[in-house]
């Protein structure tokens, strides 16, 4: 499986979600139900991006400690 990155990723899910939305309503479904899912979908990406957004930062910290960390040796060495 070859993954995609987040942008087209996230315009090809919003390409499925407008058809399902669609066919949701060619089938019958009401404006409610549709409406509902697609308040569902909303709050998935959003928990999706909130998830990204906590690792990247996350991993920016780790890598700023590392950095820190690299640096002090280097001091103590220097003494």
């Amino acid at each position: 499986m070859i993954v995609e990155p987040r942008s087209s990723a996230t315009i090809l899910a919003l390409a499925d979600l407008a058809d399902l939305s669609a066919k949701q309503l060619e089938d019958g479904c009401s404006i409610e139900e549709v409406i509902e899912t697609l308040r569902k979908a909303a709050v998935s990406v959003r928990n999706v991006v909130k998830d990204d957004e906590a690792k990247t930062a996350a991993e920016e910290l780790a890598e700023a400690s590392g950095a820190e960390d690299e640096t002090s040796k280097i001091a103590d060495f220097s003494a």
